[in-house]
């Protein structure tokens, strides 16, 4: 555990967000909307409403992964701004975990109409074209970088980090997040990811409480927002999707 008393504060501030997650009971009551309107507005009623609250049933699929994807970033900045700002950069670094598909996307030269509405793809596009001291410069293709997005995010990340006892630890939580990642990539399509995802959450669980007061806790947090951020996101998604066709059906 850090000896900060500041980490004491960050804890505090975790372990009431940490209660505002939505159990089970509650995922239930609001998986049951039908409706993409009405899903909206019983997220709203819950500690989701942070992520939801800018969202209308009007908006379209890109629309909503855009306005989850900018409400993520907000997040993570809020959570960093409780820690020491030695360990700011590394947190602020997760905010663009949301966007790396759709940064993969782009650096295969896929551009999208809607990359053009979303500020961050638009940053890295300028990224692309200015990258000497660029924010996003660590995620560019280059011969001494690792050859995939992911590692390459993932080992900037790493540079990121103070040093001291906390690194360990953060190794552990990034092998047990990819491990959770590949055992996905190998599931059957007949699968769900709901099994997985609980497995995860518990795993992460345990973690934020065997390392609570230390910056640890701040990104096992993260994490399990992180979860709960992709359940939200899929709900909205299917609803979006499919509601024309339920539409039909119930015409």
């Amino acid at each position: 555990m850090s000896g900060r008393p500041q980490w004491s504060y960050v804890q505090a501030r975790l372990q009431a967000r940490h209660g505002e997650r939505l159990q089970d009971a509650d995922w239930r009551a609001l998986e049951a909307a039908r409706s993409l309107d009405q899903f909206i507005e019983r997220s709203r009623a819950t500690a989701l409403r942070r992520f939801s609250e800018r969202l209308n049933a009007g908006m379209a699929s890109h629309a909503i992964e855009r306005s989850l994807r900018a409400a993520w970033r907000d997040y993570v900045a809020e959570v960093a701004g409780w820690g020491p700002p030695d360990w700011r950069p590394a947190v602020l670094w997760v905010s663009h975990l949301a966007d790396l598909p759709a940064i993969d996307a782009l650096l295969r030269g896929e551009t999208p109409d809607w990359a053009q509405q979303d500020a961050s793809l638009l940053a890295f596009l300028e990224t692309e074209r200015h990258t000497a001291k660029a924010p996003l410069a660590p995620l560019l293709p280059a011969p001494e970088r690792e050859s995939t997005l992911t590692r390459r995010w993932y080992a900037h990340w790493r540079m990121l980090w103070p040093r001291g006892e906390a690194q360990r630890a953060l190794t552990h939580l990034a092998d047990t997040v990819k491990a959770h990642v590949e055992r996905l990539a190998r599931a059957d399509r007949q699968e769900t990811s709901a099994p997985y995802r609980r497995e995860l959450a518990r795993n992460v669980t345990r973690m934020f409480r065997r390392h609570g007061g230390s910056p640890i806790a701040v990104f096992c947090h993260l994490t399990l927002v992180a979860l709960d951020l992709e359940r939200l996101r899929g709900g909205l998604v299917r609803r979006r999707l499919f509601a024309p066709a339920r539409a039909k059906e119930a015409a």
